[in-house]
């Protein structure tokens, strides 16, 4: 099936994809950081108080995921879906309300849970779920939300904080979940197409893929162990990137003004990524492409270590990007692939929340290396160095599950 009559026969759910994953931008923290300067003024508190305070409601997030992610295999969509948008809506009417440093946290709890979290788990786990052969395209499409978000919201947000309140900017964002993405997503729902590829394996092969591993039998899983180092790399290291940009224009010399305009070649490489991804992983497998995806993101921290130039952030960010638009789709693949799909929320649950520990962890190592006089030089080098190391994990996956050109023999060894 060619991409286009694919977008045509599959076009509401996968919108309902797209909708759902450009919604979790507002538990970013790339839109939640736009915020950061009124949060400092308001409630009288450092860069570094809030960095903790960030990190500690970063953490309590992800400790709600593996249980109120895998609720998504035993609910009904639409009502999951409501319960998680009216999460959102709350979460952000806390922070638009919130008098005390207290309330803000819970409010950023909930933002990156149901934002962050949930919003992307429902996008990403329904496009694996009812998709097979065509499930890398499915997951490509939908994944465009992430970049639309980031290209779009910091503008919008740019120009409403310049006629309203930052609290009546969240007050906006709580309205606006309710009232435009909550009818949005569940019209969506309501026009599915008659029949998904998963449905119609299932009416082909019976029980087919959606009884590949009851109960939580994938955390005795090894191949669930070769994965996450390579899954986990990306959000430790892009966080620790994107939260010292400026320190980082810094110590190469660079007028931060070059980091925020390369950022435009990042969107733009993710969103080309995850496109031209999507078909990659339904040609070849999700596990095949395991290995390799965390490569560019090590060529940009050898890049940055060895160049001077400022035009240097642009390839630099683009390469960036290569690692984020396929890292995505690639992760939530891979789950269908080796455990099916009749727990999938469980799988992504589980691997969303170490994402996000991940994700929280990788500044406070960056954060000791600099408390013990290390500098960007030697966090480059562990950066380009870490995913070389991580991608071997990833082999090791890829050639048990015989995933590779002539790894039949290799396969039935590990096995």
């Amino acid at each position: 099936m060619s991409y286009w009559t694919f977008l045509s026969s599959y076009r509401t759910l996968l919108a309902f994809g797209l909708v759902t994953a450009l919604s979790s931008s507002f538990g970013q923290t790339f839109f939640i950081s736009l915020f950061l300067p009124f949060f400092l003024q308001d409630f009288g508190i450092s860069k570094g108080d809030f960095g903790l305070l960030y990190g500690l409601c970063t953490l309590a997030s992800a400790a709600c995921l593996p249980y109120l992610g895998g609720r998504i295999d035993a609910l009904d969509l639409r009502r999951y879906t409501a319960w998680t948008l009216g999460g959102m809506a709350t979460a952000a009417f806390v922070v638009g309300f919130s008098p005390h440093v207290a309330l803000l946290a819970a409010g950023i709890v909930g933002l990156r849970l149901t934002g962050q979290g949930l919003m992307g788990h429902i996008s990403q786990t329904v496009m694996a779920r009812e998709f097979t052969a065509s499930r890398g395209k499915a997951l490509g499409f939908a994944a465009l939300g992430y970049p639309l978000g980031e290209a779009v919201l910091p503008l919008l947000c740019a120009v409403a904080l310049q006629f309203l309140p930052w609290k009546a900017v969240w007050f906006a964002v709580g309205i606006g979940a309710v009232v435009v993405i909550l009818p949005l997503a569940l019209g969506l729902l309501a026009r599915p197409p008659a029949r998904t590829e998963a449905s119609l394996d299932r009416e082909t092969t019976g029980a087919g893929i959606m009884a590949a591993d009851p109960g939580r039998a994938f955390l005795r899983d090894a191949r669930l162990y070769l994965a996450l180092p390579v899954l986990m790399t990306p959000p430790a290291l892009m966080t620790v990137l994107f939260l010292y940009q400026v320190p980082l224009a810094e110590f190469k010399g660079w007028a931060p003004e070059w980091m925020a305009a390369a950022f435009a070649a990042f969107a733009a490489a993710r969103a080309l990524t995850t496109l031209a991804v999507g078909p990659l992983i339904d040609r070849f497998s999700a596990a095949a492409l395991l290995p390799v995806v965390t490569l560019p993101i090590s060529l940009s921290a050898l890049l940055l270590l060895n160049a001077q130039t400022p035009w240097v952030v642009f390839p630099y960010l683009m390469l960036v990007g290569l690692t984020a638009g396929s890292c995505s789709s690639t992760g939530s693949a891979l789950w269908a692939e080796l455990f099916g799909t009749h727990n999938l929320g469980k799988v992504r649950g589980v691997s969303s929340a170490m994402a996000i520990f991940s994700a929280a962890s990788g500044p406070a190592i960056v954060g000791l290396l600099f408390r013990a006089g290390f500098g960007f030089e030697h966090v480059l080098s562990v950066i380009a160095v870490v995913p070389l190391i991580t991608s071997c994990s990833g082999l090791t996956l890829a050639l048990r599950q015989g995933a590779l050109p002539g790894a039949g023999r290799l396969a039935r060894a590990f096995r």
